[in-house]
């Protein structure tokens, strides 16, 4: 069995605005490191800091180094790659892509797991594209795979929520992504970020899993004609129990109101 502890949007920032995104990432980490089992390793799916400074990076490492487990990251909209690479590529956080070195995607292999870390952001804009050069490289490494559980993780969602504002940024080249993953055995699961709420959606014939934000959510409007908003409702993560043939998905809620009560 392999256990995945997904964090995502920490949107970890500098000043006086700051302290609460970190102090809530950080409690994250702590719930995680408090779990028993303990899970294998973290990914984080994107937007690890707000505005892509260095500052904001030089913060979210010491957050990141709370974590005594393998950690993960990705980028999101929020991020700038080749900073978040500067900062987290010798904490063992993030590789750069052999074919484009200032984007940030990789592999790593574990003995029952193959992860597939993806980069969808882009430069100055909201939305997200995988690109052609990034399909080539996950469609050679779904070849590859060593494993027969093979996650693939990435920040925007390729398929619509139903919140119009969330989906008019999401995965734009999500057809050409559907495209390399119908070639192969399906993957046990696409973890994204981005949306900051817990969703599950079916794509390319598999499960997609959206992870909540560790600092805030964005509200459930299904309403097209209103806008986007966020709204206070408890920071959480995603803990994904691979095991053979068989993937299991549970929200943990960051804090806990008390100890478990009786028996059941």
């Amino acid at each position: 069995m392999t256990l995945i502890a997904q964090l995502s949007d920490p949107h970890i920032t500098t000043g006086s605005l700051g302290v609460e995104a970190a102090h809530r990432a950080k409690d994250a980490i702590l719930r995680i490191q408090a779990m028993s089992p303990r899970p294998d390793l973290i990914v984080l799916t994107g937007d690890v800091v707000d505005k892509g400074d260095t500052d904001e990076y030089v913060l979210a490492r010491t957050v990141l180094e709370l974590a005594d487990l393998p950690l993960h990251a990705l980028p999101g909209n929020h991020d700038h790659a080749p900073t978040l690479l500067q900062h987290l590529v010798d904490a063992d956080h993030a590789q750069p892509a052999a074919q484009e070195t200032s984007r940030c995607y990789y592999r790593i292999d574990y003995p029952e797991l193959t992860l597939l870390c993806c980069d969808s952001s882009i430069p100055g804009r909201h939305d997200g594209k995988l690109g052609r050069e990034q399909l080539r490289w996950l469609d050679t490494q779904l070849t590859n795979a060593q494993s027969s559980s093979v996650v693939v993780a990435m920040h925007h969602h390729p398929v619509p929520s139903g919140i119009t504002a969330m989906d008019d940024i999401m995965l734009t080249d999500a057809e050409d992504l559907a495209e390399v993953l119908r070639r192969h055995n399906p993957v046990r699961r696409i973890l994204v970020g981005h949306l900051h709420r817990v969703m599950t959606m079916t794509f390319a014939g598999t499960v997609v899993n959206s992870a909540p934000s560790t600092y805030r959510q964005v509200h459930l409007n299904l309403r097209p004609e209103e806008p986007g908003a966020f709204v206070e409702e408890p920071p959480g993560l995603l803990l994904h129990q691979l095991s053979a043939g068989q993937t299991v998905t549970h929200y943990v809620p960051v804090h806990h109101t008390g100890p478990p009560i009786g028996r059941i």
